[in-house]
């Protein structure tokens, strides 16, 4: 029997657990009601429901938001058709149910959907009231004024619409605007509770929010907020089944261990990490840079006047980011000032940066992919300093020493920290720069800082360097 050939069980408790301390629990009530239903939850979706349902001595949730992170295909889904199961048609809870993607939300419906199947649930399906099937529609109404509401995200989703529950399913996929379109659902409730789920974020989405509260709850910051994560750790072997067992509960109840094997053999390292071990820094730990040394230069302290920006995009121009450097003391300070999908939004976000700032420079790679905008940032008359290859080998170079002498700070910013963690090289002439060719790492903070920082220190001295050279200078005199 070899090793993808022995029984392996999925580990039912997370790796990672933030949880506030609970006066009381309703999850066994909401799991008698579900096993009654025919959804039957597996230990670790107990677990879940578990963090989800705790309350405080005055009756409200003691983790108003809670996070869920754990690999594709495992069974978060049934975890989701038991809270709003529970909370409609006990609480009479109204719940917004919202995905990412339109099938998404319209698959959460389906099953929703079988639940409340007089062939299946006859007893269950006598408490529905009303069922809406209108595309963009689709809802569940209940006799004691429940409902679960299920929509796609937009800039417009949910409005009009009043919610005690807000689910946000592929979180990993949604942006602040995404978020803030959401919240007025919330507003006027007394016991709101937002539940976010998914998997680490690819580079080329936008998972902000996701990324945010994760990393919150990681520093422990959040008192009434709670985060479980299925994943692996940074050195564990990736072709281990009991690595996959760390990062998939249902593995050996629904996943099967030859599955895992075969995924394992065709996946590139960094996406096996990300999909199926849940791994939100990837193979970061072979990253060119010491993470836990990146850690230590955060800082927020924001620099004074003078600073530069600079603008990265990347090679297929789906995804963009703008840079600031800038003096805090004698270190330079790096801050990633907008990461956005498509191009469009550049021009104008400059524009408003150059008349905000009055900037030493705005930087771009004049053979980079960012130079297609040239034309359109002359027009808007946007003073853009073009730098040649052997400037950017010169101020990846650059940057890479200013890490490792201690030479400057960050803002520890999620894109930032995920670009720093997939970070490589590659080779130009006698020097290297930035490796462009990995399509799992979204780089373009990474190189927007670092151009940024030749622009301000090519033009601009530290200030203790200021300061020597006016003194050489009143000497003369």
């Amino acid at each position: 029997m070899t090793a993808f050939q022995k029984p392996v069980m999925g580990n039912q408790t997370p790796r990672l657990a933030y949880l506030p301390k609970y006066h009381s629990n309703a999850y066994e009530e909401a799991v008698d009601l579900c096993a009654a239903y025919g959804l039957h939850l597996d230990d670790w979706q107990a677990t879940v429901l578990k963090a989800w349902l705790g309350e405080d001595a005055a009756g409200l949730w003691v983790s108003p938001i809670n996070g869920l992170s754990v690999p594709r295909q495992n069974g978060k889904g049934a975890v989701l058709e038991a809270r709003e199961l529970f909370g409609a048609v006990i609480l009479g809870e109204r719940i917004l149910h919202t995905a990412h993607l339109l099938k998404t939300s319209k698959d959460h419906f389906a099953r929703m959907l079988k639940h409340v199947d007089p062939q299946v649930n006859p007893e269950l399906a006598k408490l529905v009231k009303r069922i809406s099937r209108v595309n963009g529609e689709e809802a569940i109404e209940f006799t004691n004024g429940g409902v679960i509401k299920f929509v796609a995200r937009s800039k417009n989703s949910g409005r009009g619409f009043t919610a005690d529950l807000l689910v946000c399913d592929e979180a990993q996929d949604m942006s602040d605007d995404d978020y803030a379109a959401l919240q007025p659902t919330l507003y006027s409730v007394k016991n709101p509770q937002t539940i976010l789920t998914g998997t680490p974020p690819i580079p080329s989405v936008d998972g902000t929010v996701f990324a945010r509260y994760r990393d919150v709850a990681l520093k422990g910051e959040a008192d009434r907020f709670s985060w479980l994560e299925w994943s692996a750790e940074t050195g564990d072997d990736y072709s281990d089944p009991t690595t996959w067992a760390k990062a998939n509960p249902s593995l050996g109840i629904r996943g099967e261990v030859s599955t895992v094997h075969n995924e394992f053999l065709g996946m590139d390292d960094e996406t096996f990490a990300r999909e199926r071990l849940g791994m939100w820094a990837g193979i970061g730990a072979n990253s060119m840079f010491d993470m836990e040394h990146w850690d230590t230069l955060k800082s927020n302290v924001d620099p004074t006047d003078p600073v530069a920006f600079a603008i990265d995009v990347s090679p297929d121009l789906t995804i963009a980011s703008i840079g600031m450097a800038g003096y805090v003391g004698d270190k330079v300070s790096y801050q990633v000032v907008a990461n956005r999908k498509g191009t469009g939004w550049i021009v104008e976000a400059l524009r408003k940066l150059q008349a905000d700032w009055n900037p030493v420079a705005i930087v771009i790679d004049s053979y980079g992919p960012g130079a297609s905008l040239l034309p359109d940032l002359r027009a808007a008359r946007i003073r853009v300093v073009e730098v040649s290859s052997s400037q950017v080998v010169q101020s990846c170079m650059s940057f890479y020493n200013s890490v490792v002498n201690v030479r400057m700070m960050h803002a520890d910013q999620p894109v930032l920290n995920a670009a720093i963690a997939g970070a490589s090289k590659r080779p130009v002439g006698q020097g290297w720069a930035w490796n462009r060719k990995n399509p799992n790492t979204d780089i373009t903070p990474l190189v927007a800082v670092t151009l940024a920082g030749h622009g301000l220190t090519s033009k601009r001295k530290p200030p203790s360097e200021r300061r020597a050279s006016d003194r050489r200078v009143l000497m003369l005199k």
